[in-house]
C-alpha cells in the first residue's frame, strides 16, 4: 500500500481554494507582516519585482510534504538571503517567515 503525502502546494490550493499559478501569490499576502501590509500593497502596484525573493521562499517550500521539513527549509532560506535594507529589515515590508512556518503547520499539521 503506497501512501502519498499532500505538499504544501495541493493543501494550500485546497485552504485558499485557488490554481497552483495563484498559490505563491495568496501565500505571500497571507504571511506578509500585518504592520506593514498597506505599504507592501502599494509597493506592490509600483515595483512587484521588489518581492521576488519572498515569492521564491514560497515556491521554495511548496513541494514540503511536512510541517518539520517546511520550517527546515524556511530556515535555511533565511539563512542563505540575509534580510537588509531600510523597507525590508527597519519597516518589515516582506513575508513573515514565521507567518509561513504557522501556515504550513497548520496545513501539514
Amino acid at each position: 500500500m503506497v501512501v502519498t503525502q499532500i505538499t504544501f502546494i495541493q493543501a494550500g490550493c485546497e485552504y485558499f481554494d485557488c490554481l497552483p499559478e495563484a498559490f505563491a501569490e495568496r501565500v505571500f499576502w497571507h504571511c506578509h507582516h500585518r504592520r506593514s501590509l498597506p505599504l507592501g500593497r502599494l509597493i506592490w502596484q509600483f515595483d512587484r519585482s521588489f518581492y521576488d525573493l519572498d515569492l521564491e521562499m514560497v515556491r521554495s517550500v511548496a513541494e514540503c510534504t511536512s510541517a518539520a521539513e517546511l520550517s527546515a527549509e524556511v530556515g535555511s532560506f533565511r539563512y542563505h538571503n540575509q534580510t537588509y535594507g531600510f523597507w525590508r529589515k527597519l519597516l518589515h515590508v516582506r513575508l513573515s517567515g514565521q507567518r509561513l512556518v504557522d501556515l504550513g503547520s497548520k496545513l501539514l499539521g
